[in-house]
């Protein structure tokens, strides 16, 4: 009995010395990151950064063709409000509700929020199934390189984004009013920001955790 509490002690202590190694050497490469110019912090908050979106989309405009085959352009950096596109199929089910939705300007994230349905390009959509379903008054570009672009990783997928091109929130959803609820969750997520990152010179990344 006593033999296995000795072995048991020195596991612990070999396992404390080596998360006391992984925080110095962790402590070590952000020093030397931040010496090279890395971006690990921030002057106005020492502790570091704060995560305040999604990131960037990766087109500044959909381009593509409209139902009627014309060309057909969607600015998303345009400064003067929010985008909420909606990538939708003619053959997807789960869309018909959305497609038939946006036809009754239903309430939007936010009042100045304009929609704008994505498709898939003609090669890979019928654009007369598309021209049928697309309701008044809201844009529709069918663009298979939107598609790729962004990744669209289902239909219906929806991302919301603001006049600078960040995006504020993504995801699929069932309904219209689960819709709103999730990309509600995802602008309150962006307006109670979480710090990440921890500064290359934080004690507590010094700190032995043998002492604490």
């Amino acid at each position: 009995m006593t033999a296995l509490v000795i072995i048991e002690g020195v596991i612990v202590l070999l396992l404390l010395v080596l998360v006391a190694g992984l925080l110095k050497s962790h402590a070590e490469i952000l020093r030397e990151l931040h010496r090279l110019g890395g971006d690990v912090g921030s002057p106005s908050s020492p502790r570091g950064v704060a995560v305040t979106g999604l990131g960037e989309v990766p087109l500044k405009a959909i381009d593509g063709l409209d139902t009627s085959g014309q060309a057909r352009r969607v600015s998303l950096v345009h400064g003067k409000g929010e985008t909420l596109i909606a990538f939708l199929s003619s053959g997807c089910s789960a869309c018909l509700d959305f497609w038939s939705e946006l036809g009754e300007r239903p309430a939007m994230p936010t009042e100045t929020t304009r929609p704008v349905i994505v498709t898939r390009g003609p090669e890979n959509e019928s654009p007369s199934s598309v021209r049928e379903l697309a309701p008044r008054g809201v844009p529709v570009v069918m663009s298979s390189e939107a598609w790729d672009a962004f990744k669209v990783p289902m239909t219906p997928f929806f991302m919301l984004v603001d006049g600078k091109g960040s995006i504020l929130g993504e995801g699929s959803a069932r309904s219209w009013g689960q819709l709103l609820g999730l990309l509600d969750r995802s602008m309150q997520d962006l307006s109670d920001p979480v710090d990440v990152t921890i500064a290359p010179d934080d004690p507590s990344l010094f700190a032995n955790p043998t002492k604490r």
